[in-house]
């Protein structure tokens, strides 16, 4: 363990975890599904803590809670006064986030009194981003997953169609949301599942507040884009407050108890292909 963060590597739970594959399994089956994930990190926890390392994470600045609060109540209040007229399933909200095949750590275990920096090599190399969209009377419409690559070449061609239906995907250079990608989830996504005149709630990001969304928006969809204030997401973003830790933890737990799959790499049989793990994170997203 000292080994591995002294080389600036992040020792994380996903590494213990690793190190005690065969014996965790009989440890899980004495715990509750919904329960054992966060009683093994206690384990772990406990144990790092005996042998002098100490939970480290990195911070952020933020808005001060009293103006986060001053920001959601106007906010809202404008919003019903503007819209009150529209039923729950005529207002939506969609928000985006990252996936990664193996979790990338919340925290790291690093020697008490010592660096929590990680080497720049560090990097999880299979990233999605989830679209996630949600009507106000509960209704979840389709995920659109983005996944890194070129599109209209071979994962599209070859891979897409063995997905499971009922969901969207598409190809972007980094697995972010563009505006490329932005104006395929308007019109196959919320296209499909706007019958009447709606408003759609979403961040202030750059592609989704451009001339051309809120063009779309209006003529094809006939709908209104409603922008949330800068920097207010985690107080105004419906999705953000209330649907978006669970889903991130239902991942970890899906995770935790997926079979480890076997790739075609000779000299690591353990690890799966790329085409492995991008099935497995779908599988992972729409359970």
């Amino acid at each position: 363990m000292r080994c591995t963060a002294s080389a600036n590597g992040a020792l994380d739970a996903r590494r213990l975890l690793y190190i005690l594959q065969r014996a965790y399994m009989s440890y899980l089956a004495t715990k509750k599904s919904d329960v054992a994930y966060d009683s093994l990190l206690r384990l772990l926890r406990r144990f790092c803590q005996r042998y002098g390392f100490s939970r480290q994470r990195q911070t952020k600045n933020k808005l001060k809670q009293a103006v986060l609060t001053e920001v959601h109540d106007e906010f809202a209040r404008d919003f019903h006064r503007e819209y009150q007229s529209y039923e729950n399933d005529c207002v939506f909200n969609v928000d985006e986030t990252g996936m990664y095949y193996n979790l990338p750590p919340t925290y790291i275990w690093a020697v008490r009194g010592g660096s929590a920096k990680i080497s720049t090599g560090e990097k999880h190399s299979m990233r999605m981003t989830a679209v996630l969209t949600a009507r106000a009377d509960g209704q979840k419409l389709p995920l659109l997953l983005i996944m890194k690559g070129v599109p209209g070449a071979r994962i599209e061609t070859n891979e897409f169609p063995t997905f499971p239906r009922g969901h969207h995907y598409a190809m972007q250079e980094n697995a972010w949301m563009d505006a490329v990608v932005w104006k395929q989830y308007l019109r196959d996504v919320l296209g499909e599942s706007i019958e009447e005149p709606s408003v759609v709630l979403m961040d202030n990001f750059e592609c989704h507040v451009s001339d051309e969304s809120y063009g779309i928006m209006h003529e094809e969809l006939g709908s209104h884009l409603c922008a949330l204030p800068p920097n207010a997401t985690s107080v105004c973003q419906p999705l953000d407050v209330g649907v978006m830790a669970p889903f991130k933890r239902n991942l970890r737990n899906l995770w935790l108890y997926e079979e480890q799959l076997e790739g075609g790499d000779d000299e690591d049989p353990y690890s799966p292909t790329a085409r492995q793990k991008r099935m497995a994170m779908v599988l992972r997203a729409i359970a």
